[in-house]
């Protein structure tokens, strides 16, 4: 009975905010084009990589799995609109169930990308842009903060993860913490920096994000070495483990 409450609890919430995402990206739509749609397509296709091919195969303590391509939804928030965010959410969410159909299908998770998007949008929701930074920071601890320790606890105690409720598992999430916001503040704000810069430089499209005003971004001087530093960070740090676990003999 929980498990198709809570189902219908997250299609209502995915729902609500598909409405919110038309209502306030209105005229947006009526302007798609194929760059808008191109790049949403590439960072969706990113983030099922990165978080139903590498994430999840990373052991966390507690059951725990990582979900690295998260920020990458919350970036097309920023860029395109809460519009684009909840459709990404969606989509995402989609096809990684169809690439990794282990356990238990539930909306709840579809709800939680498509927050992830949304929740992206609101930093430029409003004219006052010169703080962008520190909204970004502030609503995606809200955002991660509402989903983990929340909404996922729900959605997971619906289908049977007892142990979620577990004072262990809170424990270990509060002391994962600080090292997940270390690793996916950097990389959303620096992700956004330079598609933003990549994206107006050669094209003149009106994207969300500067839509009242020109945005002023203050890290666009240091793009390439922040391009540099993560893409050097990503190699070393996940896929050459895993493709070195992959070609290590086994003990004898």
């Amino acid at each position: 009975m929980l498990y198709l409450l809570t189902n219908i609890g997250a299609w209502l919430g995915i729902a609500i905010l598909f409405g919110l995402g038309v209502l306030l990206d209105y005229k947006n739509l009526k302007k798609i084009n194929i760059l808008t749609m191109t790049v949403t397509s590439l960072l969706i296709a990113l983030s099922v990589i990165l978080t139903n091919l590498i994430g999840y195969t990373i052991p966390i303590t507690g059951g725990i799995r990582l979900a690295l391509g998260n920020f990458l939804i919350f970036v097309v928030g920023m860029l395109f609109g809460p519009f684009f965010g909840v459709m990404s959410g969606i989509a995402t969410d989609t096809l990684g169930a169809l690439v990794n159909i282990q356990g238990t299908y539930h909306a709840g998770f579809a709800f939680n990308l498509a927050f992830y998007g949304f929740m992206g949008s609101v930093v430029f929701l409003f004219k006052n842009q010169r703080f962008w930074i520190i909204k970004t920071i502030m609503l995606y601890i809200i955002t991660f903060v509402l989903i983990s320790f929340g909404f996922n606890v729900l959605w997971l105690y619906s289908i049977g993860w007892n142990f979620v409720v577990l004072g262990a598992t809170f424990i270990a999430k509060a002391i994962k913490f600080p090292i997940q916001m270390a690793i996916y503040l950097p990389m959303a704000i620096s992700s956004f920096t330079i598609l933003y810069k990549l994206i107006t430089s050669r094209h003149s499209i009106n994207l969300w994000c500067a839509e009242n005003r020109s945005l002023k971004l203050i890290l666009i001087r240091f793009k390439k070495r922040i391009s540099c530093f993560w893409a050097i960070w990503f190699w070393t740090s996940i896929l050459l483990p895993i493709k070195l676990k992959k070609y290590k003999s086994p003990d004898k």
